[in-house]
């Protein structure tokens, strides 16, 4: 088996999305689109309002002991993690949410509007992720945006090991 070239790739790429809408989703309140430099996002399609739900988060369930790492897994409780379907797997993180995250059901989370939304606003949340050297640096573009994806008390954490990356990456260069 041959690996496929980026080029290549993303034209078969293309054509998965066009004809089997795995990054896509539609329905009367949000749907899936590119958002730009962060690949898809989901958007309002109507306005929400302040605590009103704005979508249900279910996928499937991985117990925490098989986690063996995702981009898009959500913590469900001290047992199980979500690997969200869509639209809920395309939601961006934001250093400045208009939503967040809650339980909703036993196998289900909640998205619910923290501040008034209007259509075509995209539809976001803290991930408020631990800091470890894989976090990557924010794109959220808020006034208040922390630099990396993760959660406002980890941001001395991630400064000092981003610190340190920065270290390696000049050594590399060095090397050379």
């Amino acid at each position: 088996m041959t690996t496929l070239d980026k080029q290549r790739r993303k034209k078969l790429q293309a054509l998965v999305d066009k004809d089997f809408y795995y990054r896509s989703y539609y329905d009367d309140d949000v749907e899936v689109r590119s958002s730009g430099k962060c690949g898809h996002g989901v958007y309002a399609v109507r306005q929400f309002l302040p605590g009103e739900l704005v979508m249900e988060v279910t996928g499937q369930l991985i117990p925490k002991k098989a986690y063996e790492g995702s981009e898009y897994v959500m913590d469900l409780d001290e047992k199980w993690y979500l690997e969200p379907s869509a639209p809920g797997a395309f939601m961006n993180h934001s250093c400045s949410p208009n939503c967040e995250l809650i339980q909703l059901t036993e196998l289900s989370l909640g998205v619910v509007a923290i501040c008034n939304i209007e259509a075509e606003s995209q539809i976001t949340f803290d991930y408020a992720w631990e800091a470890f050297d894989w976090n990557p640096e924010c794109q959220c573009g808020a006034r208040n945006c922390r630099g990396w994806v993760v959660a406002e008390d980890e941001v001395k954490k991630m400064k000092r090991l981003a610190k340190g990356r920065k270290k390696g990456k000049d050594k590399k260069k060095k090397d050379r």
